[in-house]
């Protein structure tokens, strides 16, 4: 099967997206398919991980939201210039976004997986919640210029041959936006999360030497932009208050973003000088280290397509506290972590707590290791994945009806 994977993101520019597409051509390519990912061209390079993977990158217009159009537009071209008799063009909604006219053009079967919509992403955020500085400008661009992005949003969930949606929640949030796809194929597979490279054998017991903590102390750590939607001041919020209950508690922020200048005056507002630690951009490595040493792991997201950091948390044997959003609630289950609303930042705080006084802590991280490998794993994915390319290509109008196997996105 020659397979057309069109991913805005692609390491070493990682991002959910870029993960996603990374793994799943990985896993296509040892099932023994030609895979070609059409990427945005970056100056760093790409990392390849197998023969069978061929990355080209095409221009783009770096401008917040009109780059996905662009390079959706300029995917197209590439992939028209190739002359490469593809079976199946997987497109990565909605970092990248294709013209109407493109779903007939094509002569290809498409599949879309809607990794979230900026519908959804801004849908969370409000004038109030934004920083007004360059660095912010992708966050101010989703919540006033998203809405011209929508009708694309919306080609991707009707035109595609298939469409993969991620967890329930966007299962939900698509069924409530009233765009029906018109072949009637429309099925939740979550991500799946490398189990190899997020595992407990990432634990450093040198870690807290390293960073000068009290060895007595505990672990909270805490991954992702630093930005309004990812719920940076309520986290602040929820270190303060476990702060102000025990004080032998170090928090790890990691991560970057527009909310950087205002981490630092809260951390000092707070009196949390010499117990947060903010760890801007580490490696790869250095993350997974981090995550695996913690005794907890919390986010206070306002919304999530699915959140994969969840469940590299979990899958390095570290329990979760988070808010139900995207896929928290498939990840998160009894006995691996506690689930609370947004902005419930005094039930975090508690339930955190809570946790850090259990002496089974690590029996939690040990389930939530198990049910990871179990429910996200990749080779299962991956095999799904294809099947659902089998039978697009074997009926691209799906005129053979609905094929045992898949699930349905709930309605």
């Amino acid at each position: 099967m020659k397979i057309c994977m069109i991913s805005s993101e692609y390491p070493p520019k990682w991002g959910g997206v870029g993960v996603v597409a990374y793994y799943l051509s990985t896993w296509m390519a040892r099932r023994g398919h030609e895979v070609h990912v059409v990427t945005r061209d970056q100056k760093i390079g790409y990392k390849s991980s197998h023969e069978n993977i061929h990355v080209h990158p095409v221009k783009w217009l770096k401008a917040p939201m009109f780059f996905t159009t662009s390079f959706g537009k300029n995917a197209v071209k590439w992939i028209k210039r190739s002359g490469i008799d593809f079976d199946i063009i997987h497109v990565h909604s909605n970092m990248a976004l294709l013209p109407r006219r493109y779903y007939d053009m094509l002569n290809v079967p498409i599949v879309s997986t809607m990794h979230g919509t900026w519908r959804g992403e801004r849908s969370t955020i409000n004038f109030r919640n934004l920083s007004f500085s360059i660095s912010a400008l992708n966050d101010l661009s989703v919540m006033y210029l998203g809405p011209l992005f929508d009708r694309y949003e919306d080609h991707a969930i009707k035109l595609s041959n298939g469409v993969i949606t991620i967890s329930y929640s966007e299962c939900r949030a698509l069924k409530k936006r009233g765009v029906v796809n018109e072949y009637g194929r429309r099925i939740h597979l979550q991500n799946g999360i490398d189990v190899e490279e997020f595992n407990p054998g990432n634990f450093d017991p040198a870690l807290k030497k390293r960073y000068k903590v009290p060895e007595k102390n505990k672990l909270v750590i805490s991954v992702g932009r630093w930005a309004a939607r990812k719920g940076i001041r309520e986290m602040l919020e929820v270190f303060n208050l476990m702060h102000q209950e025990r004080d032998d508690i170090t928090f790890f922020l990691v991560g970057w973003g527009p909310l950087e200048a205002e981490i630092m005056r809260k951390r000092s507002a707070y009196g949390l000088e010499r117990n947060l630690i903010t760890v801007k951009s580490p490696g790869q490595d250095e993350m997974k280290r981090l995550v695996a040493t913690s005794d907890l792991a919390m986010f206070h997201s306002y919304w999530e397509g699915y959140g994969l950091t969840f469940g590299e948390a979990l899958a390095s044997g570290t329990p979760c506290v988070l808010t139900d959003v995207g896929g928290a609630s498939e990840m998160v289950i009894g006995g691996t972590g506690k689930l609370v609303e947004v902005g419930d930042v005094q039930g975090q705080a508690k339930a955190a707590l809570e946790l850090l006084e259990r002496e089974d802590l690590s029996e939690w991280g040990r389930r939530g290791r198990e049910h990871i490998e179990k429910y996200c794993s990749w080779e299962d994915i991956a095999e799904k994945t294809e099947g659902f390319y089998r039978w697009i290509i074997e009926y691209p109008e799906n005129k053979g009806g609905w094929r045992e196997g898949f699930e349905r996105c709930p309605k």
